[in-house]
């Protein structure tokens, strides 16, 4: 049934004769497209007059059936000139309306479609609806259909209470709550008791869950990889009738993207993030009870670019993720970690402002851990050239041992180190102290170096970088390759001197036994 036309009939006609004898001005262009959009009539009778002309203009050439009148003086090479581009004209403005005319349809088709779950966290996402042109934020309804996550992470929540984390960029299709297929990408999925046999579809496998928390990632031209963390999986190859693979807890498998042979493969957890939220813990309660005056857990941000400060300030860091493609988080130590690619990335995180030592005494702690000893590579340094900075806290130079500076009274370095160079791949404590006398240097909780020292130089640099050396106005320095590749997690500074016996008792309280391997 036709809407109810709001619109005097001889107004319509009127400008679409206009339009027919050329004569349409801009203004009276503007008010056609009006009516034949607010009105189906209308509409229907428009299109009707594209389809006719544009039908004459492409059976006959130059129209020549058309009753020219004999007054046109007009060439004969030209008489058809003006009919075809008024054909032109009325099938372009056809486009020109249904341009207009077609969010709204595609819209409407898109709220049709069934719900099936929501979107549960974004943590800087840019999860977009391509056929539909709109971008979906935290809360609203995930509904059959193609998404792409063009950047950070989106967690979505299915109504059999699976949970899905996908990390950008990826592109996958929702088909209903117990089915999805990963085009490229990566995602991780914890299936709850309700949710057994929710299936992940690749191009070259099928994954069927059956009561576990697995991780699958695409890569074009590479195949499939899936990684079971706990529980039971089933890996169908798709490409050969060869049987299904069965993963249990802790093991992985990769389907040949050329072959669709599976080959088996070491897990990698900490290419996985399956959380986004930092889990509780007593190595954090007991920094808090440190009183620092700089804490980074690294956990994931809602904005996905921020380290929020959990001293108790609002000292809050920013990260810079330079050319990195992909969200600058991790599986950390305790939680998430920052994650950062090293000097071909140009990635690292920023304090502009946080509250120096004023007292002579400063004690650093982290956890991290190198994929590779890049030159100079920064755990977190208040340090530029030309500048007073307090602190040069990483590896040195090209040979890799674990390494720290400061600046005394008189403005004068010191500096101690480790002799060994800096285990690859393992999660470290890492940690130094300034006691008012001495500098230390820790490694999982054993003091490795030290050397005396006199005061406490005040600085002039406000920033502090964590994963890269800044200038003074806060941006890396350039020509200079301090960027760290790996991970950092749990970052407290304090502005007092931690003893000996703390940075143990730090060390030595941590849950469970940590996922080294990449």
């Amino acid at each position: 049934m036709s809407e109810p036309s709001h619109n005097p009939p001889s107004e319509f006609e009127d400008l679409l004769a206009s339009l027919l004898d050329g004569e349409l001005t801009s203004e009276q262009g503007r008010r056609l497209a009006q009516i034949v959009q607010s009105d189906s009539a209308a509409r229907a009778k428009f299109l009707g007059h594209c389809q006719l002309h544009a039908a004459l203009a492409w059976e006959h050439g130059v129209l020549s059936e058309m009753d020219f009148s004999e007054k046109d003086t007009a060439p004969a090479r030209h008489r058809w000139t003006r009919p075809l581009a008024l054909a032109a004209g009325l099938v372009l403005m056809a486009v020109l309306l249904w341009q207009g005319f077609a969010p709204t349809v595609r819209r409407n088709e898109w709220n049709s479609r069934e719900v099936v779950g929501t979107v549960s966290r974004n943590a800087g996402g840019q999860l977009r609806v391509p056929s539909v042109g709109i971008e979906l934020a935290q809360g609203d309804d995930l509904r059959v259909g193609v998404y792409e996550l063009t950047k950070g992470l989106a967690q979505i929540l299915l109504k059999n209470n699976v949970v899905v984390l996908v990390e950008a960029p990826a592109r996958f299709s929702v088909k209903s709550s117990g089915l999805l297929t990963l085009s490229e990408g990566r995602l991780s999925a914890t299936v709850p008791p309700e949710g057994i046999g929710f299936t992940v579809v690749t191009p070259n496998a099928e994954i069927i869950d059956h009561g576990t928390e697995f991780g699958v990632e695409v890569a074009a031209g590479m195949g499939s990889e899936i990684h079971c963390f706990q529980g039971d999986v089933e890996v169908k190859p798709r490409k050969t009738s060869m049987e299904s693979v069965r993963l249990l807890t802790d093991q992985a498998t990769r389907v040949d993207g050329v072959s669709g042979t599976p080959s088996g493969i070491a897990l990698a957890p900490g290419r996985f993030l399956r959380h986004l939220d930092e889990p509780q813990r007593n190595y954090s309660r007991q920094i808090r009870d440190l009183k620092p005056a700089l804490y980074f857990r690294m956990g994931v941000s809602d904005d996905g670019i921020t380290l929020e400060d959990k001293s108790g300030g609002s000292n809050h860091g920013h990260i810079e993720v330079g050319s990195m493609s992909r969200p600058p988080f991790s599986p950390g130590r305790h939680g998430a970690a920052l994650r950062l690619r090293g000097p071909g990335s140009g990635a690292y995180a920023v304090v502009p402002d946080y509250p120096k030592a004023t007292n002579n005494q400063l004690s650093v702690v982290a956890w991290v851990l190198a994929e590779s000893r890049s030159r100079w590579a920064t755990i977190a340094k208040n340090w530029a050239p030309g500048e007073v900075g307090q602190f040069h806290f990483g590896l040195l130079q090209d040979q890799g041992s674990l390494e720290v500076q400061i600046i005394g009274s008189g403005d004068q370095a010191v500096q101690v180190m480790e002799s060994e160079p800096f285990p690859i791949n393992e999660w470290q404590q890492v940690a130094f102290v300034a006691d008012g006398t001495n500098l230390r240097l820790y490694r999982n909780g054993v003091e490795v170096a030290n050397a005396a020292y006199s005061g406490l130089a005040t600085p002039t640099i406000k920033a502090m970088g964590i994963g890269a050396k800044l200038a003074g106005s806060g941006e890396n320095e350039r020509g200079v390759s301090g960027f760290w590749h790996g991970r950092i997690d749990e970052f407290a500074l304090f502005n007092h001197a931690l003893d000996q016996e703390t940075i143990r008792a730090l060390y030595e309280n941590h849950s469970g036994t940590p996922r080294n391997r990449r």
